[in-house]
């Protein structure tokens, strides 16, 4: 039995059930190094993981400001997507549709890349090649999902319409009036993938944990970091912090983060599961960017998230609780035999947004490279951009590195407060837009 709590802890649910993260030690001395990448989430890892391929004699060195594989990459809904909705992007002009196309080859590139690694190295990570739902509940959604297929096929991209009976029965709920179902992605458990991705590093790489680069200089021939009371030097560094971009005093102008929460229930009873139909795991997007996010996992689970805010700080453990409440009404909507005692697991994170939804990849300076803001879609995209900025950084040629250095910048955003004030503003509007979706 399941007893209800008002202290709700930021535990997340993914590394709760994940085997444990693997110990590294922090930097404890002054170090110097060829390459040094920021950060160890999917872009860090796809970061020195090339690197490390690409220059075996090079002294490669990985560091994160908490514990490795424990930040954001860990705490997403475990979709590893291959066709963002096209409902965010403007389709409607030439040069539109093919930013979105070029978006979907690099999205495409890290679902293929991650797939090829979980299988090189037998990585545990629940990793299912299985189709994404953009499902809608509100009939006035259904045009815009009907927009997507339109889209999705004009761009020669494999959708399909699932409506009706078969929704219901893929699903195992009615909620769902219309979806439109799509191939070439996956979902996994996000943080059984990071730790697989960490493990299996090439020995090349050195890793340190806890070690939060404080400052970031540029000197004759290289750059200095400063974490830990410590000096870190090398000739490259490659930022990879997604949403903290500004801290180091870098994108202050370009992105800012959005915090999100979610929630992960116990598994279901067999009785559950046979009243529903027993359907197979799947993964449901909504047409709104501030809908639901929905899955069945393998291992029974469910997994909703139906909030996004801007918060600086984030979300405070206190206010878990007023989240917690909001994702068993959405779980209600849907499987009305679920409710708030059933969930078992509430957390927070972190996504970095763009004003355009564009990503940052770039040479900022000399032997500075940047690169994160997936706008949502970190898991393959940040894998995919990790990788190539490695390949950028040591001459190579590609096509997909050539996609990767012809997409749009992010726009610049206006300054605090507008930028407040702005957010603020477009958040309230997508949630009242949303509301029947969450």
């Amino acid at each position: 039995m399941h007893i209800r709590s008002k202290l709700v802890e930021d535990i997340c649910g993914w590394t709760a059930l994940a085997p444990g993260l693997t110990p590294y030690r922090s930097l404890d001395a002054d170090a110097t190094a060829d390459c040094v990448v920021i950060g160890a989430g999917f872009t860090g890892l796809a970061i020195a993981r090339r690197l490390a391929e690409l220059r075996p004699e090079a002294r490669v060195v990985l560091v994160d400001a908490k514990r490795v594989t424990g930040g954001a990459s860990s705490r997403n809904s475990g979709f590893a997507v291959a066709n963002e909705g096209p409902g965010h992007a403007q389709l409607h002009t030439e040069q539109g549709r093919a930013s979105y196309f070029t978006m979907n080859r690099i999205d495409r590139f890290g679902v293929s890349s991650l797939r090829d690694l979980v299988q090189q190295h037998g990585i545990e990570a629940q990793w299912e090649d299985t189709p994404s739902i953009h499902a809608a509940h509100d009939p006035r959604n259904y045009q815009r999902l009907q927009r997507h297929l339109d889209a999705f096929q004009q761009l020669g991209i494999n959708a399909r319409l699932v409506e009706g009976p078969e929704l219901k029965t893929r699903l195992g709920t009615d909620f769902y009036g219309l979806g439109v179902e799509t191939s070439g992605g996956a979902l996994l458990q996000p943080a059984m993938m990071a730790q697989g991705l960490a493990a299996h590093l090439p020995r090349s790489v050195e890793v340190f944990e806890n070690t939060a680069i404080s400052s970031l200089r540029h000197l004759d021939g290289g750059w200095a970091m400063t974490a830990n009371g410590h000096t870190l030097r090398a000739q490259q560094v490659f930022v990879a912090v997604n949403a903290f971009f500004p801290r180091l005093g870098l994108k202050q102008r370009r992105v800012f983060p959005l915090a999100l929460t979610a929630s992960l229930t116990r598994p279901l009873k067999p009785e559950e599961e046979r009243a529903i139909g027993n359907p197979a795991s799947w993964g449901i997007l909504s047409p709104r960017s501030l809908g639901a996010t929905m899955r069945l996992t393998c291992d029974r689970r469910l997994l909703i998230r139906n909030t996004a805010e801007f918060l600086a700080g984030g979300v405070r453990p206190d206010a878990l609780a007023a989240r917690k409440r909001q994702h068993a009404v959405g779980l209600r909507k849907r499987f009305a035999f679920l409710d708030e005692g059933d969930i078992d697991f509430t957390w927070s994170g972190t996504i970095c947004i763009s004003r355009n939804g564009k990503p940052v990849f770039e040479e900022n300076q000399p032997g500075l490279y940047l690169c994160g803001g997936y706008n949502a879609s970190g898991v393959s995209r940040g894998t995919a951009m990790g990788r190539l900025i490695a390949e950028y950084a040591t001459g190579q040629d590609s096509e997909r590195l050539s996609d990767a250095l012809n997409l749009i910048k992010p726009t610049r955003l206006p300054p605090r407060p507008f930028l407040d004030l702005g957010v603020k503003a477009r958040v309230w509007m997508e949630r009242q837009a949303a509301a029947k979706e969450r």
